[in-house]
This record gives structure tokens, sequence and C-alpha cells, in this order.
């Protein structure tokens, strides 16, 4: 490593202590996947502002590091909670996860870890207060500024501070993760994280779920696109999950995907990516993906239910019933008739603002994509 790159190390850390005043960022494990992020920004790929962006986020989650440890010491107790058979939404991204989660969450049966939640994990108060809570109102004003500034993005994948979000953003904390090469160009960071061993990065957010429901004994429901890449330790650390997976042709999901990030990146950074290459880094993640939960779900084909994009559009209630029926769930009528008016408040409004260009079925990007195509008849 070099000086100027343990330098930066040290900086970055001074500036999360600086504006929390905590100092314990817990054990080392992290150390390697940062030092990887932080030589990264100098490959040249990345302009000022995008540097100046990383390193923003670097701060952010090393301040959720040390939140989520001074969290950990004061309710020591959260060791002790079982994290039961949790329902996983997985899939590559723009396939519908987010809309089968939406979905599943109308279910009271489950707890989820909202957006306000997942920067600075807490133990979850009580509805009533939230509104009064600091960081509650931090992440409203947060989400207002980031639909001011990406509206179309912000209407084809806001989350509104108290809806359950993805695992991404606390998992983040371990520097093992797809959240900061989903954002900025780090081929570095991505060659090293394909060969990284995440299960250091799931047992900490098991944790993390452990102190959010301190308190609540219901079944989690989760959901992460990055999943399908991480599918082997999450299966290590959750060996009783319950796993949905939701598919779509890639020529669609991928096109949609970058036009999605581009909207996001271009607010933070003033500058739009570049589409062929982030068209090409998405391919190959997504695709080592689909590969390594084909391998999973051949060895365990008991944990898995398959659901197509098309069906939770044109059958969301269908859908709802082959996942329980499946998993021997039950649905009661309360829930029932909440995800049915969910559905029907949404039917109109899906990918609503959000336009991309879809690539060619024979598109070399697509080829690797092929077993996958096959196997669930994209």
């Amino acid at each position: 490593m070099t000086t100027e790159v343990e330098a930066r190390f040290e900086a970055l850390h001074a500036r999360a202590t600086d504006q929390t005043g905590l100092t314990d960022f817990g054990g080392t494990d992290y150390h390697d996947g940062l030092r990887v992020l932080l030589e990264s920004l100098d490959e040249g790929w990345l302009g000022p502002m995008e540097v100046a962006a990383a390193e923003g986020l670097v701060v952010e989650t090393l301040v959720s590091r040390l939140k989520t440890e001074a969290q950990w010491k004061a309710h020591p107790e959260f060791a002790r909670r079982a994290i039961v058979a949790p329902l996983i939404v997985i899939g590559v991204p723009r396939t519908g996860t987010t809309a089968l989660y939406n979905l599943l969450s109308q279910d009271p049966q489950f707890q989820g870890i909202e957006k306000w939640l997942c920067d600075a994990p807490l133990v979850r108060p009580a509805r009533e207060t939230w509104e009064s809570h600091p960081q509650y109102r931090a992440c409203v004003a947060a989400v207002e500024q980031m639909t001011a500034l990406a509206p179309q993005a912000m209407l084809a994948h806001g989350v509104r501070p108290d809806d359950v979000d993805e695992c991404l953003v606390p998992m983040a904390q371990s520097f093992c993760s797809n959240s900061f090469p989903s954002q900025l160009d780090l081929p570095r960071y991505d060659r090293w994280l394909l060969t990284a061993d995440e299960t250091a990065s799931y047992r900490r957010y098991k944790d993390v779920l452990r102190l959010v429901g301190l308190n609540d004994d219901r079944r989690w429901l989760l959901k992460n696109p990055s999943h399908v890449f991480g599918i082997h330790a999450l299966l290590a650390v959750f060996p009783d999950a319950l796993v949905v997976q939701t598919h779509r042709h890639p020529a669609a999901s991928l096109g949609s995907v970058v036009n999605l990030l581009d909207n996001f990146m271009t607010a933070v950074t003033g500058k739009s990516i570049n589409r062929a290459r982030r068209l090409e880094r998405e391919a190959a993640f997504w695709a080592e993906g689909v590969r390594r939960t084909m391998a999973a779900q051949d060895r365990h084909p008991d944990r898995f239910v398959n659901v197509l994009q098309q069906d939770i559009r044109r059958d969301p209630l269908g859908v709802v019933h082959r996942i329980y029926g499946t998993f021997g769930l039950n649905l009661s009528a309360e829930a029932e008739r909440a995800m049915r008016e969910w559905a029907d408040r949404n039917a109109e409004s899906g990918g609503e603002g959000h336009s991309y260009d879809r690539l060619d079925r024979d598109d070399p990007l697509v080829e690797p994509f092929k077993p996958y195509v096959q196997r669930y008849a994209l």
C-alpha cells in the first residue's frame, strides 16, 4: 500500500470520529476491503467529483459502523436473539424484487429493516415515536433532497424513510459489498470482490438484524439483489433461509439498471456514467451472480422459489400463494386484504417515469446468461 493510500485511510477514519465523537470501529476485518477500495480511487477512472463522492460514501459507512458498534455495546442482549428462517427476496436488479418485497411486507407477520434504520442501525423504537427521532427526520430530509435531485430515479426506485429497504446499505459496513462498485467505476475493487469471502459481512448483518429487532419476535423479511452474488455466504450464515428469486430476461434488466444508476449518479456527481463500461460491468457481475445462485439451487432446491417478473405484475396474489404454499407460511385474511389493496394501488404505476434502452437478446453481453435464460425459460 502506498503512503498516500494509508494517509487517506487514516484521514477518513478521523473524519468519521470527528462527526460522531466515537472511536470504536470494531474489529479489523473490514480493513482489506477498504484499502482496496481506496487504491481503486486512483486508477484513473474517476474524476474529482466522483472521488469526493466516494470519500464521502466511505465516511458515511465508517460513521454507520461506529454507531452500530456503540449500539451493540449499549444492548449486549442482542447477541442472544435468534434469526429463524427469514424470508429473503433476491434477483438481478429490475426483475421485480422491490415490487415483490413491498407486496410481502404488507403481511404483519413480518418485520423488515426500515430505510431510516439502515444507515445507523439501532433498536427499532415504537412507531409513534419515529417522527420526533432526529435520525428519522434526517432521513426524511435526505429523501426529499434526492427526490429533488433525481425525481425520475426516485419515482422508479425511491424508498420512503419508513419503508422496508434493502440489506445493501447496512452490509456495506464490512467494505465487502457491491454497494461501492455499483455506484462508482472501481475495476480493482471489482476484481477483489470476485474472489472475496463475504461470510463476515453476512455475520455482521445478522447481528444488525438482532439489534434492530431486539424487541420484535416476528419473522424477518429481507431483500437484496446482491444476494445472488453472495448466495453461498448467505446460506452459510442463514442456513434455514427461505429464498425467493425473481427473474427477467437480462436484455431488459441490464438496460434498466444501467439507466437507473445513471440517473442517481448524475444527480450525485453531476456527471453521466459511461454507459458502455457500466453495461459491461453490470453484465459481468450479474452473470457471475446467477451462475452462483443456479449452483446453490442445485444443492438446496427446497430453499428456493422462483418467480418471473411478469407473473408479479399479472397475478401478484397468485405469486404470494405459491410462495406461502411452498414454504408452509400462513396467509391471514388481514394480510391478503392488505396485499390486494397494495397491488391495486400500484398496478398502474410500476416503472412510471423510468425509460431505458433494452439490449438485443443476441448482444454479446447477454451471451454468458444463456444457461440462466434457458433454465428459467426467459
